[in-house]
């Protein structure tokens, strides 16, 4: 699932090349992928100019003129790809399927925004779980106060404290299912609860109300470093599961049986609140609450 640091870039990379852009016909092969609250159509979007790309946590926002607004939730496997006429791709980001650099539109192909230049927007999503949303830029706060999001880890706002007063809430929550909850802090996902839980030396079971102290400073940091790494030096590749052999980012996720690059321990995938989830056993030691929220396997990795 396309996660915040790959929303995060890919409006980057789509604000250099979108903005000032116009829609002049839109596509849809799948229209119920498409919601307008408050009886818009998707050919109210023809002749609106881009203005500007924003995001709240995994949601990307197309600010467009005429006081309206659009907004895109990836969801599980949406990706965007922007190509010239002559089909050169300007940005692209999302999941990776299908392959970046393959003809478009693809099967899967639910939204071809087609610009004033001759180049097109395409929205491609295996799975049908993506959404796009047309309304006033007013309602957009609305829409997304129902998702009841948490704060933006990477935004200054969200200091030390502010972790400190959402997690002792908590109770006995384990750490990747909070990491997990958008209620708790927006835009990480599967792959980054990971990532976040190994950096800190926690365990995706270490309760809520262990977490305090040196372990809360190491988990704040981890979630800037992490996220914000991702975002900077580029997004964790993942593709059928397993990491990209020649990055060596994301450390753990992906990479079941392949050394700890800390300490080489074989890492370990395990089952947890129903996700694939990745840890060093040795990097990160279970204390007693946490190894009775972790299945036997991971209790003992010698259990088959």
């Amino acid at each position: 699932m396309p996660e915040l640091p790959e929303v995060e870039s890919l409006r980057r990379d789509l604000s250099s090349t979108l903005v000032w852009r116009s829609i002049v016909a839109v596509e849809a092969r799948l229209p119920k992928l498409f919601l307008a609250p408050t009886g818009l159509v998707l050919s109210d979007l023809a002749g609106r100019r881009i203005l500007a790309l924003r995001r709240r946590a995994k949601f990307l926002i197309v600010d467009l003129s005429d006081e309206l607004a659009m907004v895109i939730h990836l969801r599980l496997a949406g990706q965007l790809v922007h190509r010239t006429a002559d089909g050169i791709t300007l940005a692209e980001g999302g999941h990776p399927v299908p392959a970046y650099g393959a003809p478009l539109p693809h099967k899967s192909t639910h939204f071809t925004f087609r610009l004033d230049d001759g180049g097109s927007l395409f929205l491609t999503d295996i799975r049908q779980f993506g959404r796009v949303w047309l309304l006033p830029v007013s309602e957009v706060e609305g829409l997304l106060a129902l998702s009841k999001l948490g704060p933006e880890p990477l935004d200054p706002s969200f200091t030390l404290d502010v972790l400190r007063e959402r997690i002792q809430k908590r109770g006995k929550t384990g750490l990747k299912a909070l990491l997990l909850d958008q209620h708790f802090v927006g835009g990480v996902g599967n792959i980054y609860a990971d990532e976040i839980a190994f950096a800190s030396g926690l365990t995706p079971a270490t309760r809520a109300d262990e977490i305090r102290g040196e372990r809360l400073e190491r988990l704040y940091a981890s979630i800037r470093d992490v996220l914000g790494y991702a975002v900077r030096e580029g997004v964790a590749e993942i593709l059928n599961g397993k990491a990209a052999p020649h990055r060596d980012f994301p450390k753990v996720h992906g990479r079941a049986g392949s050394p700890c690059p800390t300490c080489a321990t074989p890492i370990q995938k395990i089952r947890f609140v129903g996700r694939g989830t990745y840890t060093c056993p040795s990097c990160q030691p279970m204390d007693v609450g946490a190894r009775s929220g972790l299945p036997a396997r991971a209790r003992n990795p010698s259990i088959t």
